[in-house]
């Protein structure tokens, strides 16, 4: 603009903002009236200004920071994968449903392998090295694996051009039953052994999208999963592995609520804090160079206002976008009380697709960065987090806090004060404590609702069975 419109206009400092605030609220609290305090525990002012952010400049080092440029001439500067969970009864209905998702726009799936399938049939035709695939184990992880492998290997496909990774936590399998540390420690080891020779397939996961579908908040979600990191760190290196062998082949594996910007900036901080913490093991790994896998969230759907559940896949799919995933997966949104159907299956698939090529999110790289409020989010929750992090290693660790029900204590702590707010009607949430569809809920039978990750387990003796809303 050549024409400067606002030069009359003298600037004006965040004091006097908030002095004219106190003075419309005529005599009410500010503190009280506008400052948000957030289930993290850290406060959330009504705006920011370029003065607060001029004390977290660290923040803008990670600017535009999110997936390396493609090599490919022609593709965009923002680049996510859209995964979808395939599946069938048999091996000829695995490979139908595979086709017709990557004729729909996924490119990227999550496929069940307990190594006994017939993977000729369930990957015919399927040109693996244009794709990413992810493989989630049944029973021990070792053995799908290897037979993947196996099957790779036959095809020819340059190992470099397998891209995906293995969804198997070692550590947080012990939410879901009695785990010993140096068991699952040597399960982690030999996956990374055997990954090694595919160096964009990832085989040390580190799952925080089980802490979220509990109830978590962002801090815990953030500090536990460093802890657990460490704890990862620390073992595997013990047994002989190399900490930039490790990071390499390390992803993060995390879920995205409807608290829209907190899920931005919790996401871009967990790329600066996994950046950070490898650095104080000297490994020099680029913070674009993370992997960041995201699912949509279990904990925020409803089986009451599926219509409710269909936008909260949307926002959280923006947020997942927006803060840096490399890797989207959208659940059907009624899958929390019945099987995904058709429709929902292709509402799920179609939601990335739909913010990319119609919302064009894939044609700015880092849109969030620069903004004041993210900015601030990010350094509570930095600081926060860490925090957390460095309480967990006084204490010995996050297996010590595992064993001795710590975390199982503070998410079931934090999951119980979220339901009581929900209730009280201190927190709102469309379609559950407002604007109710009363004429839903007869089609719904509790014994109808999975149970799925909404609890915890060996939880199950410190954590009782709560369903989700």
């Amino acid at each position: 603009m050549k024409d400067k419109k606002f030069q009359d206009f003298s600037p004006v400092d965040k004091q006097t903002w908030i002095d004219q605030a106190i003075k419309d609220l005529k005599g009410e609290d500010f503190e009280q009236r506008l400052i948000t305090k957030s289930m993290e525990d850290f406060s959330i002012f009504p705006f920011y200004t370029a003065e607060d952010a001029e004390a977290i400049n660290w923040v803008k080092e990670y600017e535009n920071q999110v997936n390396p440029p493609s090599g490919i001439p022609g593709m965009p500067p923002r680049i996510w994968a859209n995964a979808v969970k395939v599946g069938g009864e048999s091996e000829e209905a695995s490979h139908e449903e595979i086709r017709f998702v990557l004729e729909s726009g996924a490119d990227g799936l999550i496929v069940e392998l307990s190594g006994k399938e017939d993977l000729d049939e369930v990957f015919k035709d399927v040109l693996l090295q244009y794709i990413q695939i992810w493989i989630k184990p049944v029973g021990d992880p070792s053995k799908g694996l290897l037979a993947f492998f196996e099957w790779v290997d036959r095809q020819s496909i340059d190992h470099p051009h397998l891209n995906g990774g293995v969804l198997w936590d070692g550590l947080v399998q012990g939410f879901d039953q009695p785990i010993q540390l140096k068991e699952q420690l040597d399960k982690v080891l030999f996956l990374h052994e055997l990954s090694k020779p595919y160096p964009h397939f990832k085989s040390i996961c580190l799952d925080t999208a089980t802490y979220h579908n509990a109830g978590a908040t962002a801090v815990q979600e953030i500090g536990y999963g460093m802890a657990a990191l460490v704890e990862l760190m620390d073992g595997l290196t013990e047994k002989g592995a190399k900490p930039d062998a490790v990071f390499q082949d390390l992803f993060l594996f995390t879920a995205v609520g409807s608290n829209y910007f907190m899920e931005i900036a919790k996401l871009k901080t967990f790329r600066m804090a996994m950046h950070q913490l490898s650095s104080l093991y000297q490994v020099a790994l680029k913070p674009e160079d993370l992997q960041i896998f995201t699912r949509s969230s279990v904990w925020s759907k409803s089986r009451m206002g599926l219509s409710n559940n269909l936008l909260r896949n949307t926002t959280e799919a923006m947020s997942a976008i927006l803060g840096g995933c490399n890797t989207l997966f959208v659940e059907p949104h009624d899958k929390c009380f019945k099987s995904p159907d058709a429709f929902s299956k292709r509402m799920a698939r179609n939601i990335s697709n739909i913010l990319k090529e119609e919302c064009y999110f894939d044609k700015v790289i880092d849109p969030a960065a620069g903004s004041y409020y993210v900015e601030n989010l990010i350094h509570s929750l930095q600081e926060h987090s860490f925090q957390l992090l460095e309480s967990l290693e006084d204490e010995g660790g996050w297996w010590q806090a595992y064993q001795k029900n710590k975390i199982q204590e503070t998410i079931k702590a934090v999951r119980r004060k979220k339901f009581d707010l929900l209730a009280n009607g201190e927190n709102l949430m469309v379609g559950v404590n407002q604007y109710v569809d009363f004429r839903e809920e007869k089609a719904y039978a509790r014994e109808d609702y999975p149970e799925e990750a909404y609890q915890l387990k060996p939880f199950s003796q410190s954590f009782p069975v709560e369903r989700t809303l």
